[in-house]
This record gives structure tokens, sequence and C-alpha cells, in this order.
């Protein structure tokens, strides 16, 4: 019996996952990254190794045809915040802090996290909010217990003054990544005996380029920290690496806490590359700000170790407004969602490797960019009269064009990009 006893013990001090409780809901963890594309992982062929995001993609699924719902930031995060369209939200383009103070999620529009809040779940952000500037549109407005961090699109690394803390604006010390991964960390220990939603949204790789040595006074008067250089592009590396060890330390602490068994953790980025990888590693057209591949095609992992078949692969068309239905059905709460998401679940995808159901999916950018839209594998950018018909599967850097070759292909999409712009519109 006493040998029993000891196995038992042994057991649960180096096996800890061993002992997870999984009869409650499920937890919740989303991992943003901030102008991250494909092209700056190892794992995607990219020039910077990151072992961390490599081992959670060992673990769990990675994604090769996933999309954010822009190629920049503020409509991306309110598509996933919403589970729909940003353009039904009026954001399209970057909220400029102060010179926009209409632009946000208004608070009478239900989030995920409002959804989770509303059925128990402890609820928290830490890092970049970027949906709307002023106090009335705050994250504690939108379904989360708590918040510290910015509320604009930038941040300087080590200089936090404009940071709130829930609603009040304070001076945050630290390094932004670290400040970020920190605060998430102990959340997830203090919750622990209860179910939690909780939405890390980094900063990094976002300019500007700074690392943890660039401390101000350590700078160069006159450096410019914003743009493509090779000193920055070595920050921008070690920004990278620095993020993908604040992913391990997530994960290490959900398995120290015996949480992982019952915790589904996502990560992905808010838009494409800027443009620091190597010419020889951009393996597709364009970037942030662009209609093309390179501006919304983005990194993306699950991980739920027990529940995700490990080592997995997805080649399913995905955007990020597809996570809004697809959290909430894993936590069983499909009676508490809007009835009018745009996005469509994926938990059987996950779970069971099920095929995701095709559809078209719009990436709006009007009037900068045009409308582009993905149908299968083929995808076309229309401005005005400029028409670009591409089939990703024989060219996925998106350098012959189509549109003269396929005229009633073109007219298709052309006619299901108009009706997309007039029914998709603000507080439809």
């Amino acid at each position: 019996m006493a040998s029993r006893f000891l196995v038992i013990l042994l057991l649960f001090q180096f096996c800890p996952v061993a002992f997870a409780d999984t009869n409650r809901s499920p937890n919740i963890v989303v991992i943003l990254a901030d102008d991250l594309g494909c092209r700056d992982l190892a794992m995607y062929d990219g020039w910077v190794k990151t072992p961390r995001l490599e081992q959670m993609a060992h673990e769990g699924i990675r994604f090769t045809d996933f999309h954010s719902n822009s190629s920049v930031c503020s409509p991306t995060r309110v598509a996933f915040l919403t589970g729909r369209y940003q353009q039904r939200l009026g954001v399209v383009d970057v909220i400029v802090g102060d010179r926009e103070p209409e632009k946000g999620i208004p608070p009478s529009n239900p989030t995920i996290a409002s959804v989770f809040k509303q059925n128990g779940y402890a609820t928290a952000l830490f890092g970049k909010w970027h949906c709307g500037h002023q106090d009335k549109y705050n994250p504690l407005h939108h379904g989360f217990d708590e918040f510290v961090g910015f509320l604009n699109g930038g941040s300087d690394y080590h200089q936090h003054g404009a940071w709130r803390v829930g609603m009040e604006r304070q001076n945050v010390p630290g390094y932004t990544t670290h400040i970020i991964t920190d605060r998430s960390i102990a959340f997830i220990k203090r919750n622990k005996d209860k179910p939690f939603f909780l939405y890390i949204s980094h900063a990094a790789v976002h300019n500007p380029y700074q690392t943890i040595e660039d401390t101000p006074e350590k700078r160069i008067p006159g450096e410019k920290s914003h743009t493509i250089t090779e000193r920055n592009r070595a920050r921008y590396k070690w920004i990278l690496e620095d993020l993908d060890q604040s992913v391990g330390k997530v994960l290490d602490t959900l398995n120290n806490e015996r949480l992982s068994e019952n915790t589904l953790v996502f990560f992905f980025s808010d838009n494409g590359a800027v443009g620091m990888a190597p010419q020889q590693f951009r393996q597709f057209r364009g970037g942030k700000f662009s209609n093309y591949e390179g501006g919304h095609r983005v990194p993306a992992i699950a991980w739920w170790p027990g529940k995700i078949k490990a080592d997995t692969e997805s080649t399913a068309l995905v955007v990020g407004f597809d996570l809004f239905p697809t959290f909430t059905d894993v936590a069983g709460l499909t009676k508490s969602i809007p009835a009018n998401l745009d996005g469509s679940s994926l938990k059987g995808h996950l779970l069971s490797q099920k095929e995701f159901p095709s559809r078209d999916i719009f990436f709006g950018y009007e009037p900068k960019l045009g409308t582009a839209m993905r149908s299968g594998d083929w995808k076309m950018i229309l401005k005005e009269e400029d028409v670009q018909l591409y089939n990703l599967v024989d060219d996925h850097m998106e350098t012959s064009n189509l549109a003269d070759q396929y005229p009633q292909r073109v007219e298709k999409m052309r006619s299901e990009i108009e009706r997309f712009k007039k029914e998709v519109t603000p507080g439809s």
C-alpha cells in the first residue's frame, strides 16, 4: 500500500497534467502578436527560429491558410472581439487615437469577453487594445474584469506614461513584453480554480524596435527606431525571440498549474509582416497595409493537450472572426452568443479533424485599397476599375493577373464583392 501511494505521489509531482480537472468549463487563452507575418517564422519557411512556438505547433495544430480580417490592426481586433466583419462596426482602418474620438467598439455591442464574463468566467486583457481611444471604449466596458495596457496602436517598450490600469492612467514600469507576460501568468495563477478567458495582446513585434537594452538613456540621438535598417532588423529578431519565450512561459505556467488539459490556447497575428525579413524569405506578395496575401495571411497555432491531435497541419481557410464562435462553442456557450455573427465555429475541425466548410471571405479596406475576396483557391482584388484575379494554388505570390482569361469568374466575383459592400455596412 505504501509503495502504491509513493508511485501516485511521484506521478503527481512529475506529471502534473495527469490530474487536471477536466470536468469544469475549459479556459481560453488568446495570444495575439502585432505585425508578425508568416515570413518571419522558420516554421513557415521564414528567417527566425522560435522554438517555443514550434513546440506549441508540434503539440497542437498549425494553420497554413489562416487570415487576419484586415491587413492593419484595429479592424482585425474589432472583428476578432465581435465575431463580425469590422465594416459593420465602422472600423476599416487604424484608429488614430484622439483624432478619431468616435471610432471604436460600442459598449452595447457584445464581445467575446462579455459573453464569457456573463457565464461566470474571469476575464482579462493585458497589452494592446486599439479598439477605441476614449474612456467609453475602455476594455472594462467590453467584458474584461481586468485591463493593464495601452489604448492606442503603438507604445514605447520602456516608457508607459499613457498606459491604463483599468480606467486609470498610470505609468507601469518595466519592459512591455515582460509586463504583459508577468501579468498574464499572475492572472492564470490567481484564477486557476475557476474558468477564465485571457487575452494576451502583445506589442511585439510592432515598432519602435527596442530591445530590453534600448532604455531611453542608452538611445542614440536622432536614430530612427521605426524604420527598416540592419540595426533594427537585429532588434526585431531579438523582440520576436523574446516574444517566443513569453509564449513558452505561459504554456509552462499552464502545465505547472495542471491546467493545460483544460485550456485551449490560440496564437495568431493581427496582420502581415512589415518587411523585416530578408528578401529570400518573402514567400507572399505584399505585407501590412496590403490586400495581397502577405497583408493578411498570418501564422496561427492552436494548442490543447489531449484534445487537439498533436503535430497536425490545417490547410482550411480560417479568419480571425471565426474564433468568437469557436471558443464559445468549445465552452458550451452557443446559446449565449449573438445570432448575427459572421464567423463560423472551428470546434469540429480542431477537436475531430472534421473538414471545415468553405465559404467566400472578404477583406475590405475601403477606400484606400479596395476590396479583396477569397473564393476557394481564387483571389480577387477590386478597386474601382482595377481588377486583379489570381489562382493561389498555382501562384501564391500573386504575380500573374488572370482577369482577362476568366471573364465569367471575374463578373461573378465582382458581383459578390459589390453585394458585400452594399450589405455589410455600419450598423448592419
